[in-house]
Formats: C-alpha cells, structure tokens, sequence
C-alpha cells in the first residue's frame, strides 16, 4: 500500500484554472452546457453539445444517477452582542443520522455545522427574528471550524420547512456570489429526491427529463443511488503526500433494483455509465462492501467503507460474485434498501470494478476529484482533456461544462 501511495505527487494533478474560466452562473437552459467527449478506446477527443449524449451512450448501459437533493443549508443568526454568525448545516445527529427524518422533525433539532464567525463558544445562543417565525441556535460543543448546534423555533412547521423559509442555497465558495431565486432551481438536479446533500452532484446539472427520457428510449436502463454530499468535496487535498489526507465521510443508499440492475449489465457484458463523481464512488464503494458479505457473512451489516481499503486488497474477486451476494443478502433479509457510509478516496493505482464511463464536470486543482478522473482514464489522458478543454474555453466548475469519460 505505502508503495503505491508515495508514488503520487499532488503536483501532477495541478493546473492553472484562471478565474475567467471558472462558471459563476448556469447557462441559460440546462442543455446549453458544452460536451467533451473522450473515448478511450479511441484515445480521441471530441467537442459536442450536451444534448449529444444521447447519440453518445452505447445501447443496452446502464446509466446512474445520484437523487440526492440540496437543502437551503446556509443560515445567519445574530450573537446576544449583535454580531452575524453564518451556519452551514452538514449533518444531521439528532433525532437521526437520515437527514430525511431530521428535517421533518417538528420544535428542534441538532446538526453538525461549520460555523462561521468569531468568539462562537459552547452555551452560547444564537437567535434569529423573522415575521412570524423564532429561531435558536444553542452550541452545544465546538471544535476549530465546526459545532454541534442544537435548532428550536417556536412554531409547528417542520425543520425542512424553516430552512426553505429561513435559508439559502450553499453555493461552492469559488462561486463568489449571494444565492439567489434561480439557484433554488438551477443548483438542483431534475431528479433529485432525497433531501440530504449541501452541494450539488453537478454532472447531473446538465439533464432535463426530456434528455433521459430520449435515453430511456434508446434501450439504456436507468437507475439512482443517494450520496449526501458534504463539505468535504469542496477541500483541497493540502498536504503533498497522500497519506496525509483524510477523506471525508458520506452517507449512501443503494436500492435492491439497482443491485439487480447493476447484476444485468454484468451479465450482458455491456455499459455501466455512471452520472458524477458522487455516482461512481457509491458504486464503487458497493463492490467493496459486497466484498465483506461474501467474505465475512455479516448479518444486518451497513455499509462502511474506509478511505484506504481498495488498496489493501489483493485477490482479484468476480465483481458479479460479489454483486450477487448483495442480491443474495437483500433478499435474505428481506430489505429493499442498504445504507451506510463510504470515505473511499479513489486515485492512480485503484482498480476499478464495476464502472466503465463516467460524465462528470471539471474539477479544482489538485483535488480528489481530479484524482478520480486520473485514476479512471490514465494520468497522461487526464491532462490532456484538462489542456484542452482550457484551449477551447470550455466553463469549468460546479456550473460548468461537461465530459463523458467512456472506457
């Protein structure tokens, strides 16, 4: 493992991202997004419209979406001094870890948060006024640049409910702007569902229903996981050496029909297409945690997959044996649904299992990201696109334009 970590430079995987190139605003419909295209097979690339992904996803994939979906999560509140503390919502403790169950809860509630202000001590109570509506915020512990905040109001409605009144829409910090109306829509997927994530799976930005219905049409089946995705996809990898990087937790939700879908694609030998990084991470996590099951035999065991497991393994293990054994379990145990958390990092030297294209948007410098794209289409090809793409002045970033990765 240490071998093949050391190996890695954060400096490869630099490059010069001016801020003229960076995407502040969506495009004024979905579909006017650009699209790079690469086929691996070919090593070519090709310059497309987005609405050209229909022609381009072979017949017979299976294509991928994450449906979580963003929450209002960014909140002021007024110190008992008259200072404005800003809190970004991150995950939620009680009455649940399921932000889905936290956010209809009724009267209060705790979440982990990333705090914004100074002299933010624990006991303190933040407040915020509005017409018909009080909120509190009491912090209960602190760490550097986080806190558990305990939420109360004074009012029936349900804590979904005070964010869509009282928020606003966490846009990524290099999108240098106030939230406004249009990215309670834009900075949203058609197809989100799952109320969880603080930032958005942004591959998926570029989709509108009519495109995936003329998918669905084409023969490709079309499945959805949840990852809830955390502030952790927006950190920079600081240190030059890998090792030193703790990759961040997500929670994720893999259907059985989208086990039993993915077992079909294994077995017709064709496409599994997955929309985002956040797609591709949860489905590669499932291999590793199938892995478990059939390995190990665990009952009623969740999810859990660590940041440097994919590289402590050696054998090479059929990935329908191991998606089978899922299958086999869920049926078991009569579940429809299996939940957990993944801090896979995926870089040059992972090996992946299941996935075979990847459309994605361009990433930060140096991030893990960036990482994932090198690993998944080769450390020279990645620059390639990456130059390219800066040449002919494609959009980069959350409200960017897009690549599709095919292998």
């Amino acid at each position: 493992m240490n071998k093949i970590l050391h190996e890695i430079s954060l400096e490869d995987f630099d490059y010069r991202l001016d801020k003229d190139r960076i995407a502040f605003y969506p495009t004024e419909k979905r579909t006017d997004s650009r699209l790079l295209y690469y086929n691996g097979i070919e090593d070519k690339i090709h310059h497309k419209n987005f609405e050209d992904i229909t022609d381009l996803i072979p017949p017979n994939s299976l294509l991928i979406l994450n449906k979580t979906k963003v929450i209002q999560a960014r909140m002021h509140f007024k110190k008992p001094s008259g200072g404005l503390i800003e809190l970004l919502l991150v995950e939620p403790i009680f009455p649940s870890n399921d932000p889905v169950i936290t956010l209809a809860n009724r009267k209060n509630c705790i979440w982990e948060c990333i705090i914004g202000g100074r002299k933010v001590n624990e006991g303190l109570v933040l407040t915020c006024d509005l017409p018909n509506l009080s909120i509190k915020a009491e912090v209960i512990s602190r760490e550097i640049n986080t806190g558990r905040i305990g939420f109360s109001w004074d009012d029936d409605r349900t804590f979904s409910e005070i964010i869509d009144a009282f928020g606003s829409m966490p846009l990524p910090p290099y999108i240098d702007r106030e939230a406004g109306d249009e990215d309670k829509i834009r900075y949203q997927t058609v197809f989100a569902k799952d109320d969880g994530s603080i930032a958005a799976p942004t591959a998926g930005l570029h989709f509108t229903n009519e495109i995936l219905g003329r998918i669905g049409e084409s023969g490709t089946k079309i499945t959805e996981v949840t990852l809830h995705v955390g502030p952790g996809t927006f950190l920079p990898v600081e240190s030059d050496d890998i090792n030193d990087h703790k990759m961040h937790s997500e929670q994720i939700y893999v259907s059985l029909e989208t086990v039993q879908a993915i077992i079909d694609v294994l077995k017709s030998g064709n496409k599994l297409i997955c929309v985002g990084t956040t797609s591709l991470r949860t489905i590669e996590s499932l291999y590793w945690y199938g892995l478990k099951l059939l390995r190990l035999g665990i009952s009623k065991f969740d999810i859990d997959v660590e940041q440097w497991e994919a590289y402590t393994e050696t054998d090479e293990i059929s990935p329908l044996l191991v998606m089978e054994k899922i299958e086999e379990y869920m049926i078991g145990m009569k579940i429809e649904r299996i939940s957990g958390r993944t801090r896979i990092l995926i870089m040059p030297g992972y090996k992946f299992k299941l996935v075979n294209g990847l459309i994605t948007n361009f990433h930060l410098p140096k991030s893990t990201l960036v990482l994932l794209v090198a690993a998944f289409i080769g450390k020279i090809q990645w620059k390639k696109i990456y130059e390219e793409a800066l040449r002919e002045k494609y959009r980069f970033l959350s409200y960017g334009d897009s690549n599709f990765l095919l292998l």
